[in-house]
């Protein structure tokens, strides 16, 4: 009979492509055999990130891009599998976003305001992976939670700190680029084939294309992550998720583990006044505050500057691009003294 189970076993894996599956990603197709890894991209957990956006509320303002958490995780995923890092460090690359709330980053204002130097996903990475079922999966597998931690030092491939390239990075600048015509596909994957990771950084000796890069993550930095936008609504959304949890239109299960949609439609749909109003202020942000004159401003809201600076190998030698392209440095400075001063504006 133990004989028959265990056949059977094999049958089921063969028939549901748990053995081997063919993936695709924005970079081309991969070959996955380990059965960790097959077993952790179809986890219930991880396929909720298809319907969890990768820029949170700007999907419902100003970014529209079909981009979600899920198509990023895969693209590190495979950035970390193609260029060579360790079994471990993949595993850390695709789970590295599981732990995001709905809506991404507004989970950071939910929370207040000191969860925004340490976003609140990685605070709770931790628990999550232990709560969602992604941690029994690991130690079935012979992983503990510890070895897959995103923010191990020695996964120097996955995380670097700005303006370094990271396995982080890398896709979602170059998907973002993609995404806003900043890069056209065949420039992306040109330049995602010529990244490289040697003597614990990321290089690239396409210097035009990093170019292209750098650009996008400063308009980025200014348009939508560190945007005046970004600010009010995000916080606003917030303010309606606080209320919708307080009445009990919300549970905070839902927050944590629900999908963007879902709790976007049953705030949207609630008769709540507190809810009405905010959510009005979300869709209607042009009506509710304006950017004035540091002196007019109600609030500075300050940023992070998220601008790369990449690594440019030539001639043998190795430097920051901002050394090779003087207008670029400009442009990063510019934009740091932006998200030091902040942007000024009047909330109405």
């Amino acid at each position: 009979m133990a004989y028959l189970a265990r056949l059977l076993l094999l049958v089921v894996f063969f028939q549901t492509g748990l053995f081997s599956e063919t993936i695709d990603t924005f970079y081309g197709t991969i070959e996955v055999e380990e059965p960790v890894l097959l077993e952790l991209i179809h986890a219930p957990a991880t396929q909720r990130l298809k319907s969890i956006h990768q820029y949170g509320v700007s999907y419902y303002t100003t970014h529209r891009e079909e981009y979600n958490r899920f198509d990023h995780s895969i693209g590190v995923f495979t950035v970390l599998r193609m260029k060579g890092a360790s079994l471990e460090e993949q595993i850390a690359g695709l789970l590295h976003d599981v732990s995001h709330t709905v809506f991404s980053h507004v989970g950071d204002w939910v929370f207040g305001k000191e969860y925004q130097e340490a976003d609140y996903q990685s605070i709770i990475h931790r628990l999550h992976l232990a709560t969602s079922g992604l941690e029994q999966i690991l130690n079935k597998h012979g992983y503990s939670v510890e070895q897959i931690l995103p923010k191990r030092p020695t996964f120097t491939m996955l995380e670097q700190s700005l303006p370094n390239l990271c396995a982080d990075r890398i896709d979602y600048n170059i998907q973002g680029a993609y995404f806003q015509n900043f890069l056209t596909r065949e420039e992306a994957l040109e330049l995602f084939n010529d990244i490289y990771f040697e003597e614990e950084r990321w290089l690239t000796t396409r210097k035009d294309l990093a170019a292209k890069l750098m650009h996008y993550s400063l308009f980025m930095t200014e348009d939508c992550w560190g945007s005046a936008i970004n600010y009010a609504t995000s916080r606003w959304l917030a303010d309606a998720i606080l209320q919708g949890l307080e009445i009990g239109l919300i549970s905070w299960h839902e927050f944590h583990f629900g999908v963007d949609q879902d709790v976007w439609d049953k705030l949207n749909s609630s008769p709540d006044p507190i809810i009405q109003n905010k959510m009005h202020m979300v869709t209607h942000h042009d009506d509710y505050f304006r950017m004035v004159t540091p002196a007019q401003a109600t609030v500075m809201v300050k940023f992070k500057c998220r601008g790369i600076d990449p690594w440019i190998k030539q001639d043998g030698k190795v430097m920051r691009l901002s050394e090779l392209v003087p207008e670029l440095a400009e442009a990063l400075q510019k934009t740091k003294d932006k998200a030091a001063a902040g942007w000024p504006i009047e909330i109405r």
